[in-house]
């Protein structure tokens, strides 16, 4: 906590701060003030959680500060410091809001159960005001998104320091989703407890699924070391962090469409730290950025969809763009794997990466003519898989062996056959499988998935109790 001693006296101060730093070492911070008009500017300055005041001070008694402050913020404890002479001020001071008062000698035992009870009670408010932040930030952006930002001016708050961070993982599984953000709200939660410069903060799913913290903060640049700390714990290049600032929540959900709109910028620019929109914003090349990451997304859609025309367009246009092949000598590799292994999920491996310009070739030429169309022989291609499950039978080994595409080959055998691939494979691994344990049924459970092509004995059982509804040991 921010902890504010209001006293005349020096050694008041001094006693009182060295009493607490016993109690609570290392864990709040200080401030002093010597008279009554020093308290109220450190309060209008940056305002403490707990202040202990003097009810005798020059320029302003205790009183008048609390009637000059009352208004300022509803959140700061007040703990009244008197003799025994001026008991009926702190009574006084009790009805202008005051929590509670201590007689002078200050009591060591005294004290601690006073704070003791503080902390508990800013814990207790703290939890309750971040549940109703959390929930009025939720219902406000979800109402700015479908009637503007009009809705927002009623949200009962008013100018402060906001930030907003929009963090991407660009492995959409919902489990890692709502693992990162059990965790960061776990943290956060620990965070705030520790560290008083953040007064409201909100974590939740905005409308596109993306994950959002919206805070309330003294100083953002502790929350951001925070933020950039949380991020290293992740794997390398899984994950990408944009923010923005504002002391509206007005702008911060603007801050928020902004980062939404430029966020694929994440496939070419190093979004291992919390970067602020505004610096993309300026960045030199945004715009080519831009247009790169848009030719990207179109690219993919009409390939997942099979719009055979457009995509023989897009490709040919890259063929000639010399704009794309430059930058994309920038793409940070690792996002841009996981970011395209999202979308073609197990369909899209590191193999097919090590040339994704090259596979825009491959699939605009498979495109480009019917003769892979007509000349794709889904019983050859089963024959081949039947007679080599045991070896490497991928989607990549197996393209590259019919010469098409990993993508291309993908869809044409689904079209075909109504099945995925993998799910073909393994089928016909699955079954070969059983007809090996009914033929020897003392056969090891790592025999039986070596023979059939896998070299994880855990991942074989749990195909085959999928497939069969039992463990190969028990078949």
């Amino acid at each position: 906590m921010f902890i504010l001693i209001a006293d005349d006296e020096k050694m008041i101060r001094l006693s009182l701060q060295s009493m607490l730093e016993e109690l609570y070492p290392g864990e709040h911070m200080y401030m002093h003030a010597i008279n009554g008009k020093a308290a109220v500017e450190q309060v209008k300055k940056l305002p403490p959680d707990l202040v202990f005041l003097d009810i005798r001070m020059p320029l302003m008694n205790g009183l008048e500060v609390l009637e000059a402050c009352q208004e300022l913020s509803s959140s700061i404890k007040w703990v009244i410091l008197s003799g025994y002479a001026e008991f009926d001020y702190a009574q006084k001071a009790i009805n202008l809001s005051a929590y509670s008062y201590l007689l002078k000698p200050v009591d060591l035992a005294t004290l601690k159960n006073l704070v003791d009870n503080i902390i508990e009670l800013k814990q207790k408010e703290t939890e309750l005001n971040n549940r109703l932040f959390t929930s009025d930030i939720i219902r406000t952006f979800y109402l700015a998104d479908q009637m503007g930002t009009d809705e927002m001016a009623f949200l009962p708050y008013g100018r402060a320091n906001y930030v907003i961070y929009h963090i991407y993982i660009d492995r959409q599984e919902k489990e890692r989703q709502y693992f990162l953000k059990d965790i960061l709200f776990q943290k956060l939660n620990q965070f705030c407890s520790d560290n008083t410069s953040v007064l409201y903060y909100a974590i939740f799913f905005n409308t596109n699924g993306e994950l959002c913290i919206v805070c309330s903060v003294k100083d953002p640049s502790h929350l951001n070391f925070f933020i950039n700390s949380q991020i290293k714990g992740f794997p390398e290049d899984s994950i990408s962090v944009f923010s923005g600032n504002s002391d509206t929540l007005t702008e911060i959900y603007q801050k928020s469409q902004s980062i939404e709109k430029i966020s694929d910028i994440r496939l070419i620019y190093d979004c291992r730290q919390t970067v602020d929109i505004k610096t993309l914003e300026i960045l030199p090349k945004l715009d080519d950025y831009l247009y790169f990451c848009n030719n990207i997304n179109q690219f993919i859609q009409n390939t997942l969809i099979g719009n055979r025309e457009t995509v023989r367009q897009l490709a040919a246009s890259f063929e000639q763009d010399n704009k794309m092949s430059d930058i994309f000598k920038n793409v940070n590799r690792n996002i841009f794997y996981l970011y395209l292994k999202d979308i073609f999920s197990h369909n899209f491996s590191s193999e097919n990466f090590q040339s994704f310009i090259k596979e825009f070739y491959q699939v605009s030429s498979d495109f480009s003519s019917e003769e892979p169309l007509r000349n794709f022989d889904v019983a050859v291609i089963k024959d081949f898989v039947h007679q080599n499950y045991a070896k490497d039978v991928g989607i990549s080994y197996v393209s590259e062996y019919f010469n098409l595409s990993p993508t291309y080959f993908s869809r044409l055998f689904h079209e075909k056959t109504g099945q995925k691939y993998i799910d073909f494979v393994t089928e016909v691994r699955m079954e070969n499988a059983k007809k090996l344990i009914r033929k020897s049924p003392d056969i090891s459970v790592k025999k039986t998935a070596e023979s059939v092509g896998y070299t994880s004995v855990r991942h074989f059982s749990k195909l085959f109790q999928k497939y069969t509804g039992v463990l190969p040991s028990n078949f």
